[in-house]
């Protein structure tokens, strides 16, 4: 009884879970490559701001060497005349000496340079954010594309499976007429019927390979292996009205788009880069420590605070300074680049106010026409089955005829699967219409941008 218990434990726990449209975009997400390698680029574009941000402290740099010097012993006087014993112009014997300079630099005010960099890289990384929520919207689309792809093939085999069961129906009508030789039927009607059952066959197949490939483009997108399974909902989801006009959907593009968003922030990164530019032809004003330790064995420290001597001496102190740079067209040059980059930047901001809600009109236009196309499919398919059902019944009852039940067939399977590919088509619009709109990201996980929403 236990061992039994076991198995139908095991049993049960291996059926593969039913997922939906929701968790399969979620765990997408979570898995998608693409959308990594896109949130890299924002962690990329941070450290860029911090190295801006870095400039504001101070900057501490070293030089250490060594190799030989000359050595030297300290004047003397004689008479009154100081006579150096080892003159620069003759060698005395080599030793080794060693150097140690440094110096460090805080800079105190540079007329913009860091600052409109600075802020320049912080519009950056809001650009990579949402360049992240572009390959979301992307993945969020190929998903939603391949679920409604899976269910209607599912739906699809549900649609054959029934036509087989009246085709064989009619083949059982028509087989017993023609054995008591009844003149409401005749052979070629079995040939017809045929012709049907072959037609029937090609859509099943075509059913058949369209799941498998539906259900591996799921599976990669989740990251799901071989052993992975799931299943997914047998319906597709009913149509439903537009809850808004087609203005509601231009204005949240505007706000919510991801381009947008990457055009706006873009702009004001380029204004400032163009303040930045400028601001190179101003000069740094900074505080510095600098000093220096030498030291050579063979030779003797001098005190005279006239002489220096390279290899032997060691000092530090503060200074002011000011670090002016000059070139002849460089500078200048930078910042017509700079200017271009931004009178290029304001063309496409001009193209996507005019082109994006011209995508948005034609994507809620074919929102709007599959919605009434499914309304009047799904009506057309409802009376085709019961002009179906009722040929049948007529001819059952001898006042129908055998051609009555091929027309209403024909016509039923036609509706039924117009019907079909419509509503998959409506369910796709849906989500092309988020994506156009940008209305996707309110439904991510983690921050989203706020809008108004549709009454």
């Amino acid at each position: 009884m236990l061992g039994l218990l076991l198995t139908v434990s095991g049993a049960g726990a291996a059926e593969p879970p039913v997922l939906t449209l929701p968790q399969l975009t979620a765990m997408a997400l979570e898995y998608s490559p693409e959308v990594k390698a896109s949130q890299s680029q924002v962690t990329v574009a941070k450290e860029q701001k911090a190295e801006v941000q870095g400039y504001y402290y101070p900057q501490i740099d070293t030089l250490v060497n060594s190799g030989l010097a000359p050595n030297a012993r300290l004047p003397q006087v004689q008479g009154n005349q100081i006579v150096y014993p080892d003159p620069k112009n003759r060698i005395h014997g080599f030793n080794i000496f060693g150097r140690l300079d440094f110096k460090a630099v805080q800079p105190l005010y540079t007329f913009g340079k860091i600052s409109y960099r600075e802020d320049a890289a912080g519009k950056n990384v809001n650009i990579k954010k949402a360049e992240v929520d572009n390959k979301r919207g992307e993945v969020i689309f190929n998903v939603a594309q391949a679920y409604y792809g899976l269910v209607l093939a599912e739906q699809g085999k549900g649609a054959v499976k029934e036509a087989r069961s009246y085709l064989s129906d009619t083949r059982s009508r028509i087989n017993r007429l023609l054995q008591i030789k009844s003149t409401s039927v005749a052979e070629a009607d079995l040939y017809r019927l045929a012709a049907y059952e072959g037609a029937l066959e090609k859509f099943a197949a075509e059913t058949d390979e369209g799941a498998k490939v539906a259900y591996q483009a799921l599976k990669a997108f989740i990251g799901y292996g071989p052993g992975q399974e799931f299943t997914v909902s047998s319906e597709l989801p009913d149509p439903k009205a537009a809850p808004a006009g087609l203005d509601y959907y231009i204005k949240t593009s505007l706000e919510l788009r991801p381009e947008f968003t990457m055009l706006k922030e873009g702009l004001v990164a380029r204004d400032l880069l163009v303040k930045a530019a400028k601001a190179d032809l101003y000069p740094d004003f900074f505080l510095a420590v600098v000093g220096a330790i030498s030291g050579a064995p063979g030779r003797r420290t001098l005190q005279d605070p006239y002489v220096q001597d390279y290899f032997n001496e060691h000092w530090v102190g503060p200074v002011l300074g000011m670090k002016w740079h000059w070139d002849f067209g460089i500078t200048s040059a930078k910042i017509r680049q700079a200017q271009a980059e931004l009178q290029g930047l304001q063309h496409q901001n001009r193209a996507a106010l005019m082109g994006i809600p011209v995508e948005v009109a034609k994507e809620f236009g074919k929102l709007q026409e599959n919605y009434k196309a499914t309304v009047g499919l799904e009506k057309a398919y409802v009376n085709a089955r019961r002009w179906l059902i009722t040929a049948f019944s007529n001819f059952d009852m001898g006042i129908g005829k055998m051609e009555d039940i091929f027309q209403a067939f024909e016509r039923y399977g036609a509706f039924r699967g117009d019907y079909l590919m419509t509503l998959y088509q409506y369910n796709v619009s849906v989500t092309k219409l988020d994506k156009a709109t940008g209305a996707f990201r309110r439904t991510m996980p983690g921050e989203t941008p706020k809008t108004s929403q549709a009454q």
